[in-house]
Parts: C-alpha cells; structure tokens; sequence
C-alpha cells in the first residue's frame, strides 16, 4: 500500500514536470504565447525572479561604462524581437521558468566563485598604484562654478602604465552612502614610469558631482582607489572586472 502510495506521488510530481509550460523561441508569436502561459503560473516572487534572469540574459556580454549598459545599448537589444530570440533562444527554448532561473543561479555561483578566488592577491597587485591627497572643490571660470578633482598617482611598481582605472566616492562622516560615487580611466601620455608621480585635475560635466548642494559640505572626503590599471603593452593588472563581480553579485542576490 505504501508502495502504491508513493508511486501515485511519484506520478503527479513527475506530471507536474512534463506538463510545467516551457519557453519556445521558434518564432516572435510562440515565444510570447509561451511566456504568457509561463508567467500566469508564476507567483509574484518567481515572476521577478523570471525576470530578473531574463533581463540579465539578454544584456550579458554587452559593452559598459562604468559598470552600466549605455541606454542605447539596452534600448537596441530589447526593441528587436531578431535579437531577443537570438540571444534568449539557445539559453531558455523548451526549457520551463524555473529551469531557466536554477541554470542562470548556478552559473552565477561559479563565476563569482572563480573570479573571487582570482582576485584574492588583487590588493597587493593593485598597491603598485598609489593615489595621494584626493580632493573634491568648486572653482569659479568667469560666471560659471564647477566641481573639480585632483589628486596624485604613483607608480611604485616596476613597470610603464599606460592607463588607469580609478573609482571615486564623495562621503561624509557618519554616513553610510556616498553622496556620488562613479568610476573613470585615465589615460597616460607617453606613460606613467616606475617611480614618477603626476597630479591630475579632473573637472566632472554633467554628472552627479556637479549637483549644486555638494558645493557647500563642509566635512566631505573624496575617496579614490585604484580598481585595475594596464602596462605599456595593454595589459591590465587584473584580468577580471571588479564591476563586473559586482554585477554578478547583485544579480544573484536578486535571484534568491
């Protein structure tokens, strides 16, 4: 009797699979009546989760600026129906919603995992960079005010540096978020030799670092840290992205 009882189970647990709706990419009509029949079974948290992991599908391997798709970039791929399947098809075609999500969060462990492993000496890589006496003012041209920021890079390394990623942040005390935070590349005329400094001056357009109140904070402290930087040849220090582990990381919280 138990047997037959647990057979029974058995059935309706594996029915519930052969009949779960799947995704099916075969043309731009069965794909969203697929989806449609996928997200009316779907709970509220399971529906986010879908989508979340299809967002993610789509954008992955896209060209970014820090750390963001370009909105023409997000605007091109989710206009084209041809592109949507193309880049959904091989991943997600007779596969159900929750098949999809469990492949996307698996392969998000794995990355992260291998990058984190490979950027466990990235601190003392990146030390061969060093930045002195960041500073974040407003100065007057004519009628005009704007933001400014200038601190001193070193290289204490052995080797020319060709270019340099930094990421910098405009904090206060006691206060948990940054007021801006953002990433920028500066590129090094004729190199940065071993054991030469340079004071550089950026002057921020049309960005969150002109917004008017940052003008008058008294206690603000500019933060700037090196995140990657390339020899003479192209080569970056650190083969992985650090936004793009961020990325990840977000993307796989989002999941759960």
């Amino acid at each position: 009797m138990k047997r037959s009882s647990l057979a029974i189970l058995c059935f309706f647990l594996l029915s519930g699979c052969v009949f779960d709706p799947a995704f099916d990419t075969s043309s731009w009509d069965a794909y969203q009546t697929s989806s449609n029949a996928i997200k009316a079974k779907l709970s509220n948290d399971d529906l986010r989760r879908l989508e979340v992991t299809l967002k993610y599908l789509l954008t992955e391997g896209a060209p970014q600026i820090d750390g963001q798709l370009p909105n023409n970039v997000v605007a091109r791929t989710f206009a084209s129906p041809g592109m949507i399947l193309a880049r959904l098809g091989p991943r997600i075609n007779g596969r159900s919603a929750a098949a999809v999500i469990m492949d996307l969060t698996i392969k998000l462990d794995a990355e992260i995992s291998e990058i984190e492993a490979r950027m466990q000496n990235a601190g003392k890589v990146l030390a061969a960079v060093e930045v002195e006496s960041p500073t974040y003012y407003w100065r007057r041209s004519g009628f005009l005010e704007q933001p400014v920021i200038e601190f001193s890079v070193y290289n204490a390394g052995k080797v020319p540096i060709s270019r340099v990623y930094f990421s910098g942040a405009l904090t206060s005390p006691n206060r948990s978020i940054p007021w801006v935070k953002q990433g920028f590349i500066r590129y090094f005329k004729g190199g940065l030799e071993p054991r030469e400094k340079q004071r550089l001056t950026l002057e921020p357009r049309a960005s969150d670092w002109n917004d008017m109140q940052l003008k008058d904070l008294s206690n603000a402290e500019l933060k700037v840290v090196v995140t990657n930087f390339e020899d003479a040849n192209g080569e970056r220090a650190i083969a992985v992205n650090s936004e793009s582990l961020d990325a990840k990381r977000k993307v796989r919280a989002a999941l759960q």
